[in-house]
This record gives structure tokens, sequence and C-alpha cells, in this order.
């Protein structure tokens, strides 16, 4: 095994030993910054849970999410609560419809996550290009090809 795939491995067995406390910083990091956002802790299957309501162009947004330090790739994962928003590779979204703000491989360096507080505004720009690209087809976000 090499040095990088170590680091992480041991960054990875860390962070779920620790996980309650990443979960009471993350979610006492998100909450202090974005008043929309409600997040608790569900001891039980070991993940921060959120809903809140985003408004935007007059619009209101329902997002959903969770993070756990236990999913394997990326720990998050951010929905917007519409039946409307169908899977589609071009409007960056997993098969499961949660919203893909990064490239799990490509934004992130081995040994950090990216943190749920930096990902909240990303929920913003995801909706405002998903708005455009329903008038435009084209997704007009910075993106890495699938």
């Amino acid at each position: 095994m090499n040095i990088i795939k170590t680091l992480e491995r041991d960054r990875q067995l860390l962070n779920r030993k620790n996980w309650y406390s990443i979960m009471v910083i993350q979610k006492y990091l998100v909450e202090r910054s974005f008043d929309w956002l409600r997040l608790n802790i569900d001891t039980k299957n070991k993940k921060l849970f959120g809903r809140g309501t985003i408004l935007i162009n007059e619009r209101k947004y329902d997002i959903v999410l969770t993070y756990s330090v236990f999913d394997q790739i990326r720990y998050d994962k951010i929905y917007v609560n519409d039946k409307k928003i169908e899977f589609d590779r071009n409007i960056h979204l997993y098969r499961d419809l949660s919203l893909c703000l990064y490239h799990p491989i490509l934004d992130q360096s081995y040994c950090s996550k990216i943190s749920l507080k930096q990902l909240i505004p990303w929920i913003s720009e995801w909706i405002v290009f998903y708005e455009l690209w329903k008038n435009y087809g084209v997704w007009l976000g910075d993106e890495h090809k699938h």
C-alpha cells in the first residue's frame, strides 16, 4: 500500500473513531453561518441530518441533507425536495437524486474532506444553474465531465 492510501485509511479510521465530535463541530459551524438550516445528530445512524428552506429568486426550495464520516467516498448527501427534478447527468445529480456539487476524487485531497459549511453555499449555486439549464439546455456552471 502506498503512503497516500495509508494516510487516507488512517484518516478515515480516526474520523470514524471520533465521529460524534466531528458531527458536533460540523453542526456548530453550519448553524452559526446559515440560519435557514436546522441540523440534528442522529446517534443511532451516526449521521448529521439537516433540513431547511432556502429562498432563491422568490421561490422556496426545501433542502434535506445527511453528513456521515461512515460514507465511503463523500460524506454528504444533499437533496432538493422537488418532484420535478429527475435524474439527468447533465444537471449534476447522482442516481439517488443527491446533488453533485464537486468531483469526489478530483476536488478533495486524500487527507481531507470538504466540510459541510463549505458545501452549503454550493447548494444555491446548483439551484441557480439548474434553473438556467431548464431555460437553455446547457449546464453553465463549472464542471468536471463525467
